[in-house]
């Protein structure tokens, strides 16, 4: 464990003292995750599609506030969506608007949350977003990732939209785009599952880890792993969804895992070092209890060398 923490503390210590080389380069990576998912999700319009462009937007993200990467990407879904129709196009803009609106105008960084939702789908770790998010976030989360959420299923619903238009022929009745995309999300079981579903065990998971009592944070991500499996368990069944159980299971489990890698990069603490402090003023008396953080810090060693001069 005291290698590990030295690890650690020598890691952070790095990324601090160079803080302003591996911010840009943190941006720029996430920026570009990003615009690529929009592009495999929504990569209708080829010219917006091209790695060369996309490269260069996450280059000039790097070095811009992490708002300005969710106001690239809601313009790319637009632009993209008008590839399809305009009515699409006109729909992503209203379910932007009011997620931004409602929400992300009062906090902005809340729209890189959404945006990266879909990303875990594509990576086969949706599952495992609620128990990282829980602990990492907390119930701030539960509106942008049920924006996320809504994102990721409403590409399916564009994707399949496409192919009825591209099966339509000229006898058959106009579709209209933003009623057909809209029925889709309305008739999601599945999706309402994965939104009520995230949110409670966010909540859970929050609680638990800021609650006082002994090992709070290992507990919270236990218990949210486990109540993920079972909340989908039970929703499944009740609604009789077709849901991938082993999914949901691996996928739990490799959360728990990352949000213990998360705590411990964090910090963990030293329970058999807590201390319950008492003072008190004119009004009242006070309690606090104290758990100091583990860490490890380097002794500096002075080595003293001793030449032993030979007199003739």
């Amino acid at each position: 464990m005291t290698a590990l923490l030295t690890f650690r503390d020598n890691v952070k210590a790095f990324i601090s003292r160079y803080d302003y080389i591996f911010t840009p380069i943190g941006k720029g990576i996430l920026a570009l995750c990003i615009f690529f998912s929009i592009s495999t999700q929504f990569g209708y319009l080829a010219v917006l599609s091209k790695g060369i462009l996309l490269a260069l937007l996450a280059l000039v993200c790097a070095f811009l506030p992490l708002e300005i990467i969710t106001g690239i990407s809601a313009i790319l879904i637009v632009l993209q969506s008008f590839k399809v129709s305009i009515d699409v196009a006109l729909l992503s803009f209203a379910l932007i608007m009011v997620f931004y609106c409602g929400y992300m105008r009062f906090i902005p960084k809340s729209g890189v949350i959404a945006l990266l939702v879909p990303i875990f789908y594509v990576c086969h770790l949706a599952y495992a977003l609620p128990v990282i998010i829980g602990v990492l976030v907390g119930p701030a989360a539960i509106v942008p990732m049920g924006f996320g959420v809504i994102l990721y299923y409403y590409e399916g619903a564009v994707a399949d939209l496409v192919k009825v238009l591209a099966a339509a022929t000229e006898d058959d009745e106009a579709v209209q785009g933003f009623q057909y995309v809209l029925a889709e999300l309305v008739g999601n079981k599945e999706m309402i599952l994965t939104i009520v579903v995230f949110a409670v065990v966010i909540l859970i998971a929050y609680l638990i880890h800021r609650s006082s009592f002994e090992h709070a944070w290992m507990v919270s991500f236990l218990v949210a792993g486990v109540l993920n499996i079972v909340l989908f368990l039970v929703g499944s069944i009740t609604l009789t969804i077709e849901m991938s159980i082993g999914a949901i299971l691996l996928e739990s489990i490799v959360g728990v895992l990352i949000a213990i890698l998360f705590q411990f990069w964090k910090g963990i603490v030293d329970y058999q070092r807590t201390e319950v402090l008492q003072f008190e003023d004119d009004d009242y008396y006070y309690y606090v209890k104290a758990i100091p953080k583990l860490s490890v810090s380097e002794s500096n060693k002075n080595v003293k060398h001793i030449n032993s001069k030979t007199h003739n």
